[in-house]
């Protein structure tokens, strides 16, 4: 996978990063808004990681932005934001997922497999092509 984690907290940038390196994905990171913003516009993602307080901007702010260019990132906020009002409008304006901090690395890996499979495989764990079937989950 293919993941931006946008997230200004270097410690949990870092715990976040390891976890996901070390299950042979891809991370690449944006700190604050622009950046995100930048990154988000010149590629795409299988999942971003978005955090919604960030140096520059909003997350809301990205995720509007991303859902009006029609871009299909799977998208799952990480927020220290716990209302109900802040999850609702989060996902309302398109994200697939919330979680609130602190969390676990294992559940967040979990809610990222989740957001892929539903996105790129329709929800199945096995890709066949042809006579060829690939279990992804293993």
């Amino acid at each position: 996978m293919k993941i931006l984690i946008v997230e200004d907290e270097h410690a949990l940038y870092e715990s976040i990063f390891a976890y996901f390196t070390g299950e042979g994905n891809i991370c690449e990171h944006a700190p604050d808004f622009d950046t995100a913003s930048e990154k988000i516009e010149l590629y795409s993602y299988d999942c971003i990681l978005l955090d919604l307080g960030l140096p520059g901007g909003d997350g809301m702010e990205l995720l509007s932005k991303l859902k009006k260019s029609n871009k299909k990132d799977g998208v799952l906020i990480i927020s220290a934001r716990h209302s109900l009002d802040d999850r609702l409008s989060g996902l309302d304006l398109g994200a697939d997922d919330y979680l609130v901090k602190p969390f676990h690395l294992s559940e967040l890996k979990a809610r990222v497999s989740a957001i892929v499979r539903r996105k790129n495989f329709d929800g199945d764990n096995v890709i066949t092509f042809h006579e060829i079937k690939v279990d992804v989950s293993q």
